[in-house]
């Protein structure tokens, strides 16, 4: 796995991952920009963004077009949630995007509509 982010935050998750046998960090990152060598030198399998929820999370298309099958995760400590984003390409057909839309995960509906 991979670590981005130079904050309190991530240090913190650093150290806990370290902590735990189910996981093994490969390398660290302040940014993305900065975690595009690394991610050439040896993709892993996830890239972990830890936020802290005074910005929006940086650019990801770079990392999803070079890296189409990496799964991240953005947690952020702030709002208190993790999100898991992928890239996946849909062919050109009408058939290949409306099996891409019918795999989506469904939404449960918001409170207040």
């Amino acid at each position: 796995m991979l670590l981005v982010g130079g904050s309190l935050f991530a240090t913190t998750l650093s150290q806990t991952l370290l902590d735990s046998e189910m996981v093994r960090i490969v390398a660290t990152a302040p940014t993305i920009s900065q975690a595009l060598p690394l991610l050439a030198a040896a993709p892993p399998d996830v890239l972990i963004l830890a936020g802290s929820g005074n910005q929006r999370p940086e650019n990801l298309i770079p990392v999803l077009d070079a890296y189409p099958d990496l799964s991240i995760i953005y947690a952020d400590l702030k709002h208190d949630y993790i999100q898991v984003i992928t890239s996946q390409r849909v062919g050109t057909r009408r058939s290949d995007l409306l099996a891409a839309i019918a795999a989506l995960p469904k939404q449960r509906p918001s409170q207040g509509r």
